[in-house]
């Protein structure tokens, strides 16, 4: 199984760029796509037992450079030492996790898009939204060639 997970806020302007990426991925890629918070325990549940986990989420760079795309491809004890994101708990928190308790996919990819805007509102500032299409065709490209017969039904991880 191969799932596609959008991090972050669709309501924190460019936080809202993972689930941008999922939405426009809809219809494209035979994988299963899903949007979180970036909640450790919820990333974890999503990508057990996967074959292959794609995140994507915004980030804060300083100097920020929007836009810009950060591959950390399969840098998984990298992502387990330092923060990837700006959330309180996040991505390095759940690749921790994960591997602490054994809950890891296969493989897993990082697609960090540098944010500008992380304030309140909706809409991507222009260079996120530019990288947002840039990410979304590397990933339809890149799994045009690991088609999975048999896709699974797009998913919310959202908190209650």
């Amino acid at each position: 199984m191969t799932i596609v997970i959008g991090v972050g806020n669709d309501f924190r302007r460019d936080d809202g760029a993972g689930p941008a990426v999922v939405q426009a991925l809809r219809g494209r890629v035979r994988a299963t796509l899903a949007a979180t918070d970036g909640e450790p325990a919820r990333l974890i549940g999503l990508w057990a037992g996967a074959d292959l986990a794609i995140v994507v989420d915004a980030v804060r760079a300083e100097p920020p450079d929007p836009g810009r795309i950060h591959d950390l491809g399969a840098e998984t004890a990298a992502l387990a030492q330092r923060p990837v994101t700006g959330h309180a708990l996040g991505l390095g928190e759940a690749v921790a996790l994960g591997l602490a308790v054994a809950q890891m996919p296969v493989r897993l990819r990082v697609l960090a898009i540098e944010g500008l805007d992380f304030g309140f509102g909706r809409g991507l500032t222009p260079r996120v939204a530019a990288a947002v299409t840039t990410v979304t065709d590397r990933i339809a490209a890149s799994l045009a060639s690991h088609v999975s017969p048999n896709p699974s039904p797009v998913r919310e991880s959202r908190p209650s």
